[in-house]
């Protein structure tokens, strides 16, 4: 179909709703020449401004149309983080099309599952690896007409019709747009905000991911609150290195980034993203709290390897952190505010410089519970680290602690216009403009979470009287024991994880007659203490089986199960002797527990636990 066959109407639909490639339009006019991307190629950032991204995107749209797609399409994205996601998504909203994310981490079933479920038309994808992974599955696919590559190192050899290159199909709308110069503000007229703009897998955290359909509405929505949550302005920056197939990362690298205008960046890869934020300093950070656990980690191992003069201020600064938690406190005694004079510049600012978060102004936790132990550390070394919540159902975020005012609920807030209540089993209910628009194919899973009106999250919370919120757990992961207590895994899980060295919990309790637990040590922490020791080790089993290992756990162990109440304490452990796994279906793409499948892998050693 012709472009003015698609795009032909006289005026924009609701032009009141912001959707993204209106944002685009209006940054790209009111300041062309302001970085909006910034991507790091051999060790040098090299940045796009607004007048430029809004080229590329319009080219990136007019390509696609010139290969012969239209409105309403699924096109998938198979890449780790990169400026040309966020072009060729940009330009599939310009042209009416649909993005949907593959985690690139993912093997060939679980493209295969995705890819098919979303009725994808075409496929990009960032290099050799990810384009076999689809050539292995495309026979299965009789949607899938396109094979779109982004890099073609290692690709000269390949002779397949369907493969076509990210930079030809650039070229193709280059030439369009010599033809069509108005593209750009003929597809705003069409542009319906109550159109579907994305597609969103769920965590998969119990079977396979469910589609979820993001309107260009619930976008506008959750980008507005948010920014105004947060004191948004377009002097703000981000890094974006959590995958952009996750609903979190697009809430932070597109929903915020067009809604105010700031810069985002690229780094060179996974594995330079300490380094990237050091460069970058970003003002925006989020995190999962994977992530701050490792910071918080390498904080750790920082002071206990430094020299014997700095190990001291930092052990003694870190120690008297716990005085400056509390990022609502004003009443600090005349001794606590030299304190911080003298470690602001020794310890503090340093540690903040070395994460890359010295200019950080609100950093968030999000994705899943964070260790309150692990929120109180970053904030005493000055790390403005707030909790959010939000799911794949509420387009990204839905609530926030406040920086300005302190909470009883553990996430905070509703954001503006969102209402939050509990259902007679104590259900977390939600509903506003972020709600998503259900489930693509899937009409039962959509009936179940939407009911009149609220979405049903699953999880089971607790409403203060101010209005804030704490999610409690999962409504399935609710244990019971034999005894016939109530259990809360993840209270439990976040107890123990809380020391440095336990990365994962798995709790064992649902009928049981008392709590058990299967434990993955942290291995960068656990090995740095068994070097200080002496103690030999050569493979990640040879150090989870030594001894003084399994002693020093259980000493954390116990120190964790003092704040907990009896009943909640775990009575026995299993260390396991390998990291969990994507790959062995043991955690999802962002790393989530699936509990069914690693209590059924661990079986034998569960049983032998209460033997």
């Amino acid at each position: 179909m012709a472009i003015a066959e698609q795009i032909d109407f006289d005026a924009e639909i609701a032009p009141e709703v912001r959707t993204l490639p209106r944002l685009l339009r209006a940054h790209a006019r009111n300041r062309p020449d302001t970085p909006a991307l910034r991507q790091k190629r051999f060790g040098i950032w090299n940045e796009l401004t607004w007048a430029d991204y809004e080229r590329a995107v319009s080219h990136f749209a007019q390509g696609l149309v010139a290969l012969g797609y239209g409105r309403g399409d699924h096109i998938a994205m198979l890449s780790e983080n990169r400026q040309e996601w966020l072009i060729a998504e940009l330009g599939m909203h310009m042209a009416g099309m649909v993005t949907a994310g593959v985690y690139p981490t993912s093997p060939a079933p679980e493209i295969l599952h995705v890819l098919d479920l979303v009725e994808a038309k075409a496929v990009i994808c960032e290099d050799q690896e990810q384009v076999d992974k689809v050539l292995e599955i495309k026979d299965r696919l009789p949607n899938l007409r396109h094979i779109i590559f982004i890099e073609n190192k290692g690709l000269a050899g390949y002779d397949d019709d369907d493969l076509v290159a990210y930079a030809d199909i650039m070229a193709r709308g280059a030439e369009a747009a010599r033809h069509n110069p108005a593209f750009l503000d003929r597809a705003m007229r069409v542009h319906d905000p109550d159109d579907v703009a994305l597609i969103v897998g769920t965590s998969g955290s119990t079977g396979l991911p469910k589609a979820a359909l993001i309107t260009f509405r619930n976008i506008a929505f959750v980008g507005e609150a948010s920014a105004k949550n947060i004191g948004q302005t377009d002097n703000d920056s981000a890094v974006s290195y959590l995958p952009l197939c996750h609903v979190a990362e697009q809430l932070f690298s597109v929903f915020l980034a067009m809604n105010g205008g700031y810069t985002v960046s690229f780094g060179e890869s996974l594995r330079t993203v300490q380094s990237d934020l050091r460069e970058i300093a970003p003002t925006i950070f989020l995190g999962v709290p994977r992530i701050w656990e490792k910071m918080r980690g390498e904080v750790l191992i920082r002071a206990r390897t430094a020299g014997p003069i700095q190990k001291l201020v930092l052990g003694l600064a870190l120690r008297d952190a716990h005085r400056f938690d509390d990022p609502w406190r004003t009443d600090y005694s005349l001794g606590d505010r030299l304190r911080r004079a003298l470690w602001e510049p020794l310890a503090y600012r340093p540690l903040r410089n070395a994460l890359g978060l010295t200019r950080c102004k609100i950093a968030v936790s999000g994705a899943a519970p964070v260790a309150i132990e692990t929120l109180k550390f970053f904030r005493g070394l000055g790390v403005p680290l707030m909790e959010g919540f939000g799911m794949t159902e509420t387009a990204g975020a839905c609530a926030i602690q406040r920086r300005e005012q302190k909470l009883q609920g553990r996430i905070g807030a509703p954001l503006d216009g969102i209402e939050m209540k509990t259902a007679d089993d104590g259900e977390l209910l939600i509903r506003g403009g972020c709600v998503f628009a259900g489930y693509y194919r899937n009409e039962e899973a959509t009936r179940e979470a939407l009911q009149d009106g609220w979405l049903h999250t699953g999880d089971i919370a607790e409403i203060f009287a101010d209005g804030s919120v704490s999610i409690v757990d999962r409504k399935k992961d609710i244990a019971i024991t034999a005894g016939g207590k109530n259990l809360t895994p993840s209270l439990i899980e976040n107890t123990m994880k809380a020391s440095p060295y336990i990365k994962e919990c798995i709790v064992v309790a649902d009928g049981r007659r008392f709590v058990t637990a299967l434990i993955q040590i942290d291995f960068d922490m656990v090995a740095n203490w068994a070097d200080g020791k002496g103690i030999a080790y050569t493979t990640f089993r040879a150090l989870v089986e030594n001894p003084d290992v399994g002693a020093l756990i259980q000493r954390e162990v116990d120190r964790e199960n003092e704040r907990l109440a009896n009943v909640e304490r775990i009575k026995k452990f299993h260390l396991l002797t390998k990291e969990l796994d994507h790959d062995d279906g043991e955690v999802t793409a962002t790393m989530k527990i699936r509990r069914a499948k690693i209590t059924q892998a661990y079986e034998e050693e569960i049983a032998a636990l209460y033997a």
